[in-house]
């Protein structure tokens, strides 16, 4: 059952959103682990999925952080934000050239997904444990689609539109640099916590930035969840 997204001011230029809650597809937990042919799957695998499945989507809790930043200088790898903040990544001149603000965000499903998929574990039952946690990765994708479709909404009356998603621990961004994304939100009591390794905690969670470029700009990526 889908809820009302809600978004509220939390500290200074901080804001959250509440993406809405919508059932998570069991086809595509099946289809994500492995089962090209639906028919074939087995009754005991399959009731186990659905199971699974429906206590994703009544668990997770989404919710993001996000706040605008001015672009103090964006050259070639190079991005340094007017809070004294700097990153770098080759993607940056290629994806950033023409924003003049960016908008970074941290997004959580919260912590009883994660806890849950804990105590399967600990009961010895693997596969309930997989197939809920394949469902919460799926609850994480629908709610990024989400956050995105909500600030495009919110930044398009602006003039201005969402970039591509870049985000710390993809292929083109080091992970090392969740340290400095999470300082931008350090006056804000935050629902996820970042770990020595830079993982977050809880697990079903999100970082990474959108730059905000103007409508009338030259594409430089396109929209992403």
């Amino acid at each position: 059952m889908a809820g009302e997204p809600r978004c509220v001011v939390v500290s200074g230029d901080c804001e959250t959103f509440n993406p809405p809650k919508s059932e998570i597809s069991l086809d595509n937990v099946l289809r994500v682990q492995g089962y090209r042919d639906l028919s074939a799957v087995r009754d005991d695998v399959r009731n186990i999925a659905t199971t699974m499945t429906a206590k994703a989507s009544a668990l997770v809790a989404p919710t993001a952080t996000f706040r605008r930043v001015p672009v103090e200088s964006c050259e070639g790898a190079s991005l340094r934000l007017s809070t004294g903040t700097s990153f770098k990544a080759e993607v940056f001149g290629q994806v950033l050239r023409h924003c003049d603000y960016v908008l970074p965000f941290i997004l959580t499903l919260g912590e009883a997904l994660d806890d849950e998929v804990g105590q399967l574990l600990e009961k010895g039952e693997i596969v309930e444990a997989l197939f809920l946690e394949t469902a919460g990765w799926l609850g994480i994708e629908q709610s990024s689609r989400e956050l995105a479709i909500y600030l495009q909404e919110q930044i398009k009356k602006d003039g201005l539109c969402l970039t591509r998603r870049l985000g710390p621990g993809y292929k083109e961004w080091d992970l090392l640099e969740q340290k400095p994304l999470f300082e931008l939100f350090s006056d804000t009591k935050l629902p996820v916590r970042l770990l020595e390794s830079c993982a977050m905690f809880p697990k079903k969670s999100r970082s990474g930035l959108y730059g905000l470029r103007p409508l009338s700009s030259p594409r430089s990526g396109s929209l992403a969840n």
